[in-house]
């Protein structure tokens, strides 16, 4: 029970024989009584970025003191009528410090579309069982959610309008295909460097592990000489990892900087909240699906399925993004056959400021990230309230 009627509920789904093979399904929404969900005519579906759990960036105050109550977008959308749901990726559920990691080997993108899409279909149940009726729902991905989200849409379409369960795309602050030719031959560079590491042998990516351990240093040691980059303290190189991306103008939150560029705090999120997030990072993520990602940006090099029916897919599109975040454009929709596109771009300071622009991860964690991104997406969601023609 979250206050205010609230509730979050949790289901621990296995789809499939291997040890891994389940997601975790998440709802938050306003009930009658317990276990008892209010009637709600609207309903959203939410994924995280990578490597997050959801609760990271769709429930904040489910990990971290620093947050309120009233900071979570899930928690928001819930108070406002929304059914709210979302997944933890089943490779986010791998305990750290498992050793042998070739059951990833495979493990690709079109993987967590197939594990996404079932638990879209088993919140479709629950929604039905809990007296919802069986309307589509809106899905919603936060930067690696973005292509995860566009695969499940272009599967869909390969089914008849009767049976599709997706209302609308949210694509919250990333850009699937990049429209500047840098940024295709960047990817495929990286991608095939990825691709000789799989070849080697290395099979997960164990970046989480390294965030989990820059958080813990900068909450119990934040004065101390960082391990990382000698010449900063633990709390400076937590706060530079998150304000600074080398070679990019995005960042994931934004900061504030004094003499040499060291970071002195952040701008929009509170410091202590991105702490903790980096401290309730999974630990492992699956190389496979990077390679599938930098593969489909390269564009012209090694085919991967998630995205082959991107030029199918005629739902409602939202792009909701940062200035200073990763995924400002709308090239990826044009690649599509929506006709109801729209972009709702947080940018508080002057064109040529980015690299110091609200973030990334700020429109989820920031303080005033609920009416300068959430409440303009709620709008958006209650305008198609009464859509009953779907495509």
């Amino acid at each position: 029970e979250l206050g205010g009627g609230i509730s979050h509920y949790v289901w621990d789904l296995d789809l499939g024989p291997g040890h891994f093979d389940a997601v975790r399904l998440h709802r938050v929404v306003r009930d009658r009584r317990p276990y008892a969900p209010a009637r709600t005519r609207d309903a959203v579906f939410t994924m995280p970025g990578s490597p997050n759990y959801w609760e990271q960036i769709f429930l904040p105050p489910a990990y971290s003191d620093a947050a309120g109550w009233d900071q979570s977008i899930a928690i928001y959308l819930a108070g406002n009528g929304v059914d709210v749901w979302g997944i933890d990726y089943g490779w986010s559920l791998v305990p750290a410090g498992t050793g042998d990691l070739g059951f990833m080997e495979g493990w690709g993108i079109q993987r967590d579309v197939d594990l996404a899409y079932e638990a879209l279909e088993a919140a479709q149940a629950i929604r039905v069982a809990t007296g919802q009726g069986n309307g589509r729902m809106h899905v919603l991905g936060f930067s690696y959610g973005v292509p995860v989200g566009f695969g499940m849409a272009g599967m869909e379409t390969r089914l008849p309008p009767g049976r599709r369960l997706i209302k609308g795309l949210i694509m919250a602050d990333y850009e699937l295909l990049p429209e500047d030719p840098a940024l295709q031959a960047k990817a495929c560079t990286n991608a095939s460097g990825t691709e000789s590491q799989i070849a080697a042998g290395v099979f997960g990516d164990p970046g989480g592990t390294a965030l989990r351990t820059m958080g813990f240093l900068a909450e119990t040691d934040p004065d101390g000489s960082s391990p990382f980059l000698p010449a900063f303290t633990n709390l400076q190189f937590a706060l530079l990892i998150g304000a600074v991306n080398p070679g990019s103008s995005w960042h994931f939150v934004a900061g504030e900087f004094g003499a040499g560029g060291v970071p002195t705090g952040l701008t929009y999120t509170d410091e202590a909240l991105w702490v903790d997030l980096m401290q309730n990072t999974p630990a492992i993520r699956p190389l496979r699906t990077v390679a599938d990602l930098q593969w489909a940006r390269c564009q012209t090099g090694v085919d991967v399925s998630f995205d082959d029916e991107l030029g199918e897919i005629r739902l409602p599109i939202l792009d909701l993004d940062a200035a200073g975040g990763a995924g400002v454009g709308s090239y990826t929709a044009s690649q599509t056959a929506t006709e109801d596109y729209r972009q709702i771009l947080v940018q508080l300071l002057p064109d040529g400021l980015a690299a110091l622009d609200f973030g990334h991860a700020d429109l989820f964690m920031a303080a005033n990230a609920e009416p300068l991104a959430w409440s303009p997406l709620l709008d958006w969601l209650m305008e198609r309230r009464e859509n009953r023609t779907y495509p």
